[in-house]
């Protein structure tokens, strides 16, 4: 899959470079919002295991190259907490944490319909860097056990967003925005040592994101 997908980068950013004399506007600014994310394990979890997500914080910036009034790139350099589940059974509870810098490339296309709303679709790829893998273990008669998992998961995760959303133009240059997207994730989390010590083939992250923010044209 990275084979696929760093090819696929290059030439986004080769046509995003190349094409920077055709664009119509450029826009910059920033946006936070929520993470509600969960992990997805092969071999699935063992019976008698329930599984939850977890919800954290993200927050970044955001870079807006538009070629025409409709179709825009757009680059979103943010942080994102609270990736992970928590696995609860009867003799307890374990948290898998992990953070993220995600940049997410967005192909965006704006539908227009007048007055000072402008709805909008986005997908593209999203490349995430491992800043930090915890897990808290709640053992029943036992105390509270953190362990710092970097040996055991891949330092790079690849994603595929996608979502929607509004622009709302509140001043000549501001506009401010709210989208729902689905990150899913590509890449196995786990390296060879991770996949022998916790026992799963591969261990993905998704998570469904609600981001407000705010755009000045430039």
């Amino acid at each position: 899959m990275k084979k696929v997908l760093l090819p696929i980068l290059s030439i986004l950013l080769i046509f995003t470079f190349s094409n920077i004399n055709a664009q119509t506007h450029f826009a910059v600014g920033a946006r936070a919002g929520l993470n509600i994310a969960n992990l997805s394990f092969d071999p699935d979890i063992p019976s008698g295991v329930t599984k939850a997500s977890r919800t954290g914080f993200l927050f970044g910036g955001l870079a807006e190259i538009g070629f025409s009034p409709m179709i825009a790139i757009q680059f979103e350099p943010m942080f994102v907490t609270a990736a992970g589940s928590e696995l609860s059974s009867p003799a307890g509870k374990a948290t898998l944490k992990l953070s993220y810098l995600e940049i997410p490339i967005l192909f965006k296309v704006k539908i227009p319909v007048g007055g000072p709303v402008t709805p909008y679709v986005f997908a593209g790829p999203n490349i995430g860097f491992v800043m930090s893998s915890k897990e808290v273990d709640e053992i029943k008669g036992f105390p509270t056990s953190e362990t710092d998992l970097k040996d055991f998961v891949t330092t790079t995760n690849f994603a595929i967003d996608f979502g929607a959303g509004a622009g709302f133009a509140v001043a000549p240059l501001t506009v401010i925005v709210l989208d729902v997207r689905y990150s899913l994730g590509l890449t196995n989390s786990l390296n060879d040592k991770g996949k022998q010590s916790i026992g799963f083939n591969s261990v993905k992250s998704t998570g469904f994101q609600i981001i407000a923010g705010v755009m000045f044209g430039l």
